[in-house]
């Protein structure tokens, strides 16, 4: 049986909210709609943005877009939590669901003691260690060196939703790179390969665009000091798969 769906869209996106319902109810699942946040910067920074942190990792500030979709995702969470289900799947309104996805779906769910979080579609293609045969030509898989990116579906455990919750009370990064921290929040990131969702490129972007940084040298500087740290720990936290792999 397929989980609970939760789809994030936009209410004044008719378009892309109707192209989900399509695909939700060919396939039999249960879901809900969830209102994707719109963010006005106009008002202000959203109190749980630490704008220093942010400028100070990537002298760019988070669009309103990224820090709407932002608090979508925490928001399907939140919600996720309030229900009694054991899983969740999370979609967001410009996904494109492949003919095996209800299998597959269905087959990872029957391995959830194997997984806390998994990415249904990543953006860019990452070494990885196949973990288990899943359904047909679909793996399990770890990406041992970093993650491929994106938010656009996923599947997670009530406990990931928890520390996912924790993890991204404070507003720093965009969602899809705040759960890539997995040598923060040390959940079980894992993908599927192939993939069982693309995303519509026929939809335009509801994030935005974003400004160009401050380029005075000892904001750089700081910047790649605190860049270093982060992907010191993070290399350090890929070593570790890899000699975890080299002897498994």
């Amino acid at each position: 049986m397929l989980p609970n769906i939760i789809c994030i869209s936009l209410a004044d996106q008719p378009t892309r909210r109707a192209y989900m319902a399509r695909q939700l109810a060919a396939i039999g699942a249960g879901y809900r709609f969830l209102d994707g946040i719109r963010v006005d910067l106009t008002a202000g920074w959203p109190a749980a943005y630490d704008r220093q942190a942010r400028l100070a990792y990537s002298l760019t500030d988070l669009r309103a877009g990224e820090i709407g979709c932002y608090l979508s995702h925490r928001q399907a969470w939140q919600e996720f939590l309030t229900s009694t289900d054991e899983l969740c799947c999370v979609l967001e309104d410009d996904a494109e669901l492949h003919a095996d996805f209800s299998a597959t779906v269905e087959a990872l769910c029957r391995c959830r003691e194997s997984w806390d979080l998994v990415r249904l579609l990543g953006f860019s293609a990452q070494p990885f260690k196949q973990l288990q045969r899943i359904s047909g030509p679909h793996y399990l898989v770890d990406y041992w060196r970093k993650q491929p990116c994106g938010a656009v579906g996923y599947l997670l455990t009530r406990e990931a939703a928890q520390r996912l919750l924790d993890h991204t009370a404070t507003i720093i990064h965009p969602i899809d790179n705040a759960i890539d921290r997995e040598w923060e929040h040390r959940l079980r990131l894992r993908g599927v390969e192939p993939p069982i969702l693309s995303h519509v490129e026929a939809f335009a972007s509801t994030i935005g665009v974003r400004g160009a940084g401050k380029q005075r040298w000892p904001a750089k500087l700081k910047r790649e000091s605190n860049r270093l740290t982060t992907n010191l720990r993070k290399q350090l936290w890929s070593l570790g798969k890899r000699l975890y792999y080299l002897f498994h």
